[in-house]
């Protein structure tokens, strides 16, 4: 246990509560949902998933947050405010996390004397089931990395609740130049943390959803990362650290993963708390000289997320990205346009259907997954996240695009922004819109998913 001066490892009221964390132990602790927590560093050394806290200067978490204060040498912190939960865990595994990055640094050490300066770094994929710290891990790695220099990309592929680069149903990588912000993660604007990501929106929870759709997402963002690492050589030297949706694990999501690792062309996987998929990879992939499967424990520090958490994380980082954060705030835009100034698209959905009794004789309905279907605007895009794609529309005379020339233009698109929808008026033909800027839309080509968000 954690030595504190007083009782538990918080606070009532305003007053402050010192708490020391003794070496190589870690303070876990979880915020209510509408609790407030300051804390500042006191004494010693102490990071937050490897971004080093600042001796005096006082941080703020928003409620629900989830944090693991970490100490190689211990320290004294200065709490202000009591979490939903809070404890110490004398066993981490951040002595193997530390070991894991040496490794990955002579990696990339190597790759600056490689095929003349051509080499390239590690391709790390982080893989286990929901709760075991993946996405800490990512960004204790990231940290780590940039550190020493370099400029890795960190690749978000979780479709889940919370995206650690932008918002949840996307995929997206961005170079990270500068450390995680304590307060404010990557979830601040690209001003604050150096990271301007590029994101292709899936529009859906879950990989399993639309496999043919999230492959070939994986693929076009693969595709990216390949262009940017011959565009950066520091980028190139620095490697991949790829975040994975908790559905890897299943024995149905192994089209996905397989296709995920040989579009990256990971070089090491990284398997955290699931002897299964370790045992099958190592199998699997072992016997390559290139690539590495390396096992890991789950850390002592991980909170159990409930749905309730879950849809609240979804929800804030959906706030986050048209209002900010309290340190970084941003003014968002209400418009309202005619119909007539959108082009929406869905994917995937063929909307009504006539049922398969309606079919000939021995014909079996087949969805195409990757399939464009136009959405008349209406009411039931009200409350809708939309992405703005990249893609640009024919010019005016111009010869008709075909589906599939439509289909390949916006979904080899990436995403210029999004917009939620607050207010449809059928009557008047008109649908009111949050942007994060005034102004035009940067384009026309409008992409619905199934993600939704009331503004509270």
């Amino acid at each position: 246990m954690a030595e504190q001066e007083g009782t538990a490892p918080s606070a009532q009221g305003n007053g402050s509560c010192p708490l020391k964390v003794n070496f190589d132990w870690n303070w876990t602790l979880k915020l209510r949902s509408r609790q407030v927590l300051a804390l500042h560093l006191k004494r010693g050394t102490a990071e937050l998933f490897g971004t080093e806290l600042a001796e005096g200067y006082p941080y703020t978490f928003e409620p629900g947050r989830k944090l693991a204060i970490f100490s190689w040498h211990g320290c004294t912190l200065s709490v202000t405010g009591k979490p939903t939960v809070a404890y110490t865990a004398e066993e981490t595994p951040m002595r193997s996390y530390l070991n894991l990055h040496l490794a990955l640094q002579q990696l990339r050490d190597a790759a600056k004397d490689a095929y003349g300066g051509l080499g390239e770094g590690p391709k790390v994929m982080i893989l286990g089931p929901p709760d075991v710290g993946k996405t800490a891990l990512s960004h204790i790695l990231v940290n780590y990395a940039v550190k020493q220099g370099s400029r890795p990309l960190l690749i978000d592929i979780d479709t889940n609740e919370g995206g650690s680069l932008t918002l949840p149903g996307c995929l997206a990588a961005a170079p990270i130049s500068r450390p995680i912000d304590i307060e404010d993660g990557l979830g601040a604007s690209a001003i604050v943390t150096g990271a301007t990501p590029a994101v292709w929106y899936y529009g859906y929870p879950t990989p399993l959803e639309k496999k043919d759709m999230y492959k070939l997402l994986t693929t076009r963002i693969a595709e990216s990362v390949k262009t940017k690492m011959q565009e950066d050589p520091l980028v190139r030297l620095s490697g991949l650290i790829i975040d994975t949706p908790s559905q890897f694990v299943d024995p149905q999501s192994e089209s996905l993963l397989v296709h995920a690792i040989e579009a990256f062309g990971v070089n090491a996987i990284l398997v955290v708390a699931n002897e299964r998929l370790y045992a099958k990879l190592s199998q699997q992939y072992g016997r390559q000289p290139n690539i590495s499967v390396v096992k890991l424990a789950k850390s002592g520090g991980v909170v159990d997320r409930n749905q309730v958490y879950r849809r609240s994380l979804t929800s804030r980082r959906i706030r986050e990205y048209f209002y900010g954060t309290p340190k970084s705030e941003l003014s968002p835009h209400s418009s309202t346009l005619p119909f007539s100034e959108l082009v929406i698209r869905r994917v995937g959905f063929e909307g009504a259907l006539a049922p398969s009794s309606a079919l000939p004789i021995g014909m079996e309905r087949t969805l195409n997954e990757t399939r464009l279907s136009r959405v008349e605007p209406s009411s039931i895009l009200l409350q809708s996240i939309l992405a703005v794609s990249n893609a640009s529309l024919p010019e005016l005379g111009s010869r008709v695009q075909s589906s599939k020339e439509e289909e390949d233009s916006v979904l080899g698109s990436n995403v210029a922004g999004f917009l939620h929808v607050s207010d449809v008026d059928d009557l008047k033909k008109k649908i009111t819109i949050l942007a994060p800027n005034p102004g035009r839309l940067p384009r026309k080509y409008i992409i619905m998913g199934a993600l939704k968000w009331v503004e509270m």
